[in-house]
């Protein structure tokens, strides 16, 4: 038995490989951002002394928690099989998961990265190099995590673009 189209059937598997990595990638968010909370929880436990440090830093692991539970989640976007049109639709989901993804990461990050202030302060005994440590972090995760939401972008405009063609075919 022939296939009709052999040639959409093997795009089809790739687009779906691709579609695919981008959840890998962004469980890779969510695992990154439980590692994050991890690391906050063992700086708590370095400085269980200092009753500001550890305030600062649960607050600073519910703020990551509550960005991991409510942006990070892909409830909805899993599916154990895809056809061409189910496809469209994770994507489209997805892509709305990505915009308010990309919307609020930074403050939750920043919001992160402020709670660790004051341990940094005493880490490093001094308050320039403990903000400047701190910006460059922040500028760092600002400046990659653009240009990997930008490469996102154009993987998922492709995505739709062959999908919409092979649509119509």
């Amino acid at each position: 038995m022939k296939l009709n189209n052999p040639k959409i059937k093997d795009n089809f598997q790739k687009q779906l490989q691709t579609f695919r990595a981008l959840l890998k990638g962004s469980v890779m968010a969510k695992l990154s951002c439980f590692i994050l909370i991890i690391v906050s929880l063992k700086i708590i436990y370095l400085s269980r002394d200092q009753t500001l440090e550890v305030v600062l830093l649960c607050i600073g692991i519910l703020g990551l928690a509550y960005y991991m539970v409510k942006y990070l989640s892909l409830k909805g976007i899993k599916q154990k099989s895809y056809t061409q049109t189910s496809l469209i639709s994770s994507i489209t989901t997805f892509k709305s998961y990505i915009k308010k993804r990309k919307k609020y990461e930074m403050y939750f990050m920043s919001f992160w990265m402020l709670s660790l202030l004051p341990f940094a302060i005493s880490f490093l005994e001094s308050k320039g190099q403990a903000i400047l440590v701190m910006i460059c972090y922040i500028a760092a995760v600002s400046f990659f995590g653009n240009l990997a939401y930008k490469k996102m972008d154009k993987i998922i405009e492709g995505l739709e673009s062959e999908l919409e063609l092979a649509s119509y075919i």
